[in-house]
């Protein structure tokens, strides 16, 4: 994934994950269920005019832990229509120091937990077509150790600011997809994003801009066996009015069931 700051003296940040997943399906009330954890392994790179002028400092190791559940109220394989909730918890577990938040956390971990909870449904259309629609909200507990844009005044000049308390208001996202299955093997989607919210601040200042962004994406899934996925998807801004913007994200995922 690729992100970088507005206007000039910015920087180009470049954030690489591995993840480690295990997970396991299950029946809970009689409604079919799954529930995983997952860690990132993380390594960022930074380069621009703004991070030879601040040493910015970009971090890598392990991220936040990922605790999911997700569970499907109404299944009905027949007419492939599905309707799900999911509930996620995102723990501080990751490698994290507050000199690596001057402008932009660059550490695995975030030092603060989250929680998202998502809803959605799936509905066939035809033999080859399937539509899915969802949403999901995203909130966060405080970071206590975060520097962000500010500075202090010195007798040696400017410097970063003592570290203070960042705040986020939650974060929405919808999202919709139409999905083309070839073979039983292969499955292409095409899918939209509109991303809003998310408003910070640091040290009880001002909330900034929120997020304002609408994406698009391309995803394939190819089923090399009956127990290995290959998954590849790509994600790209149409319209981001956002005070971080977004460049563009590959991931490539390879899941295998045991």
């Amino acid at each position: 994934m690729v992100v970088r700051g507005r206007g000039d003296g910015t920087a180009r940040i470049e954030r690489r994950n591995v993840n480690l997943r295990l997970g396991h399906g299950f029946d809970l009330a009689g409604m079919p269920a799954y529930a995983y954890g997952e860690l990132p392994l993380v390594e960022y790179r930074v380069s621009g005019e703004a991070s030879s002028r601040f040493d910015l400092d970009p971090g890598r190791g392990a991220g936040d832990l990922a605790l999911a559940l997700a569970v499907w109220p109404h299944a009905d394989r027949e007419k492939g229509q599905y309707v799900g909730m999911a509930g996620y918890l995102i723990a501080p577990t990751g490698e994290y120091e507050a000199s690596r938040t001057l402008g932009a956390n660059l550490n695995p971990g975030s030092n603060r937990y989250a929680a998202i909870l998502q809803a959605g449904g799936q509905q066939r259309l035809g033999e080859h077509f399937e539509w899915n629609l969802a949403a999901d909200v995203m909130v966060f507990g405080d970071n206590d150790e975060y520097i962000g844009e500010r500075v202090a005044v010195s007798r040696a000049g400017l410097r970063p600011a003592d570290p203070a308390t960042l705040e986020v208001k939650p974060y929405i996202s919808y999202q919709s997809s139409l999905a083309w299955r070839p073979h039983r093997a292969v499955t292409l989607a095409a899918s939209y994003y509109i991303d809003r919210g998310a408003e910070s601040r640091v040290d009880g200042g001002e909330w900034g801009p929120s997020i304002n962004r609408e994406r698009y994406g391309l995803w394939g899934l190819f089923a090399l066996s009956l127990r290995t996925r290959l998954n590849i998807s790509y994600k790209r801004p149409v319209d981001d009015s956002s005070a971080l913007e977004l460049d563009d994200a590959l991931q490539i995922r390879l899941v295998r069931f045991f």
